[in-house]
């Protein structure tokens, strides 16, 4: 398998399937931007219930998309194909080149799921929360490979919103922060790489 120059880390060309963990209202809008762009994508969520409420919300965006003139209705039965729902980590995790969570701003809770979330992926899987203002760097402190994990901050409504902040923790590789920002911007979004993290996250 092909890496990017100066680490065994995935570039834009490696990545082939993501997968999305939280299906609330960050995350239903982010799934739907990688299964748009021909991403097949595995949606994780705690409950069944949850992820029917996901799906709901991505078939309504996307008839907002067909009243907009974005996609033709003949396109949504392909898109949403290309969405897989799981309440099973190993499941969702499997074969994932890139992880983004949308949970709780919830020190607490990102650190227990990304605990989890890294034991279950490959070495060289890029690892992305969608914090609005938590630290990478704390986060990353419980992780085995910290130098793969970083900020993907999309904004709301994500499906809407082109802005995305790119923001490296402490240890961040370099390489992980280009290949988020090519990923972003491959998706259709205005990716923004910040320096370093900073309270709220938008400093340069």
């Amino acid at each position: 398998m092909p890496f990017t120059k100066g680490g065994n880390f995935l570039s834009l060309e490696d990545i082939k399937k993501i997968t999305n963990i939280g299906a609330g209202t960050m995350g239903h809008a982010i799934t739907l931007q990688f299964a748009l762009k021909g991403y097949p994508v595995n949606l994780l969520d705690m409950t069944e219930e949850a992820l029917k409420n996901g799906l709901e919300k991505i078939e309504s965006d996307l008839r907002t998309y067909v009243k907009a003139g974005i996609i033709t209705k003949n396109e949504i039965p392909a898109i949403m194909a290309r969405i897989s729902i799981t309440t099973d980590y190993p499941d969702a995790l499997t074969g994932a080149d890139f992880v983004i969570e949308s949970v709780v701003e919830s020190m607490d809770v990102k650190k227990m799921i990304w605990q989890k979330i890294e034991n279950l992926v490959k070495p060289q899987t890029i690892l992305a929360t969608n914090t609005s203002g938590l630290s990478p760097t704390e986060i990353a402190q419980y992780l085995n490979k910290p130098e793969r994990f970083l900020v993907a901050h999309f904004y709301n409504p994500a499906h809407l919103m082109p802005l995305v902040e790119v923001v490296p923790a402490q240890k961040t590789d370099p390489n992980v922060v280009q290949t988020t920002i090519d990923l972003m911007n491959h998706i259709g979004k205005h990716a923004v790489a910040l320096k370093k993290e900073a309270p709220g996250l938008c400093r340069e």
